[in-house]
């Protein structure tokens, strides 16, 4: 609360800030000291108004509050003096027992039907009598189920989970519309056990809570009420507090003389005018600057992009060799063996030697394969789509063969176009082997990749799609951004957008992603191209 002291304190202030001088007459010294005056009595009462407001708002708050917890309280009371008793049985006709408990009810000697009524079950007949009031209701409820009738709606879940990760608290309140929604924690004491033990529960753990919610419309529209007039009364302290604040830079205005206002214009001018040539002379350096910084950004990005699919590309002929250089160590043995145990046998050992040229010749064609791939195209060729997605699947072969990873091709005839086949390749082959990182990552059971080729009108399109889980939706918006990557296992984040740039800017495509039933689907779109010299050659024809 602002007080005497605040407001002289204010006074002060302002008052040095000005500083008087000797030669101001009595007159203006009033008039300044009274627009202070009016500037801090405003302050007072604006301030005095909110602090009221919100006073009265706790006092409501907690008022319903308290009200809640009585409440609660009385249901854990009553709960209490049942368990201590191990449930109660009633005599009635009227009431079905709860098909939940065994037994739900026994007979008497007389044959009279005792229901059996435990903590939970009076709770809920309970929660049926009050929650018949108008504006009023009252229910119990838990997230690990024995009735279905006491599922928790979507607020009270979250209240469950707050009150997991806040083993210490009691209670939770909030206010929705006119709502005045209330939850007291239940937790587990020993005498839960005897119903509840099988459901893992041990003694502390929240097992679930009772709600309480309380119609507040009579007493919203009290506040807003309230609050209506809170506004009105600061709007008037405002407005009056601007004309207050009006009158003085008016009254301090007129003593500046017109000479000096346009100076300062002037000298202002000036200082714009140099700025601005200034500006002008720096900015076509600055222009050229930026640009040589992008361009060395984009290379940047290109070689760690090309360096990681290298590294990757070690990997891959590493597991290609593995298998054939095992046959060649078998057959050798067997040339050795059969050749000391039966003497020389010029048939057997010729045959073995052309397997073993084959397998031999198997591991050059590799060689030669991986080498193909990184040569750059430096101009542009007509290529057949399909050819160059097997040539990029076959480089993952052995990788995918070893993760027992399942790749599957569906490809229409004739999907040619034109343009840098490596970098369609590459583009595949960083695809594809996102995709057998996040099934090896994940343990897809029975992972599969699908690639499917197709014309639609004047494009040609490629879908890669693998059955993984999919793409959080937080990440499908992000994935193409530089240095963005969600692989737990680390990753440069720049392979996907490096395979969009090369999609869009050199072949005036797009690649996009989106998540199917199964899991993510990456879909690549070009147009259908010709060379100039096929172009020429039909226009002949």
């Amino acid at each position: 609360m602002i007080n005497f002291y605040t407001v002289v304190s204010i006074y002060h202030y302002i008052y040095s800030y000005y500083n008087f001088p000797k030669g101001v007459p009595i007159k203006k010294s009033i008039i300044y000291l009274f627009i202070f005056f009016l500037l801090s009595l405003f302050l007072i009462i604006g301030t005095t108004v909110n602090k009221t407001y919100t006073a009265q708002e706790t006092l409501l708050h907690e008022s319903l509050k308290n009200k809640a917890i009585a409440i609660f309280d009385l249901i854990v009371d009553m709960r209490h003096w049942n368990a201590a008793y191990d449930g109660v049985y009633l005599k009635t006709e009227k009431l079905a027992p709860n098909p939940y408990l065994k037994p739900n009810f026994i007979r008497s000697d007389k044959n009279e039907t005792l229901v059996w009524v435990n903590p939970a079950f009076m709770t809920r007949q309970i929660s049926d009598i009050a929650s018949r009031r108008d504006g009023f209701k009252l229910k119990i409820t838990s997230d690990k189920l024995i009735n279905k009738h006491n599922a928790p709606d979507e607020d009270e879940k979250k209240i469950l989970e707050y009150f997991r990760s806040n083993p210490d608290a009691k209670y939770y309140w909030n206010i929705k519309e006119n709502d005045f929604r209330f939850m007291g924690a239940l937790r587990t004491e020993k005498e839960c056990l005897v119903c509840h033990k099988k459901q893992g529960y041990k003694v502390g753990d929240i097992r679930g809570g009772i709600s309480v919610i309380f119609d507040i419309s009579e007493e919203s529209k009290q506040l807003g009420a309230i609050s209506r007039d809170r506004e009105q009364t600061i709007l008037f302290l405002l407005i009056a507090s601007i004309g207050a604040i009006l009158t003085l830079i008016i009254h301090q205005r007129i003593k500046y003389a017109d000479e000096k206002k346009i100076s300062s214009l002037n000298t202002s001018l000036e200082a714009k005018v140099t700025e601005l040539d200034e500006f002008n002379q720096t900015l076509h350096n600055r222009v050229r600057e930026e640009v040589e910084k992008q361009r060395e950004k984009e290379n940047l990005l290109i070689r760690q992009s090309r360096l990681a699919a290298l590294g990757e590309m070690i990997g891959n002929i590493a597991h290609q060799w593995r298998q054939p250089i095992s046959a060649v160590s078998a057959i050798m043995m067997n040339i050795k063996w059969t050749a000391i145990a039966n003497g020389v046998d010029r048939e057997f050992l010729d045959r073995h030697m052309d397997e073993a040229n084959e397998q031999l010749g198997y591991m050059s064609r590799t060689i030669d394969d991986f080498s193909n791939f990184f040569k750059p195209n430096k101009e542009k060729e007509e290529f057949d789509l399909t050819a160059e997605v097997k040539r990029a699947c076959n480089i993952l072969e052995a990788t995918l063969q070893n993760r027992n990873i399942r790749l599957l091709l569906d490809s229409e005839e004739g999907l040619v176009t034109y343009g840098y086949p490596n970098e369609f390749s590459q583009v595949i082959l960083n695809l594809v082997s996102n995709a057998k990182d996040v099934l090896i990552e994940r343990a897809t059971p029975n992972p599969q990749i699908d690639i499917r080729l197709y014309r639609r009108e004047e494009s040609l399109c490629c879908e890669i799609s693998d059955n993984a889980g999919g793409i959080s939706r937080e990440y499908l918006d992000k994935i193409f951004e530089p240095y963005f990557t969600t692989k737990e296992s680390g990753g440069t984040g720049i392979g996907l957008h490096i395979s969009q740039e090369i999609i869009r800017k050199h072949m005036h495509g797009t690649l996009n992603a989106h998540n199917s039933d199964r899991g993510a689907t990456f879909v690549i779109t070009i147009p259908i191209t010709r060379s100039p010299d096929a172009t020429s050659r039909t226009a002949q024809k």
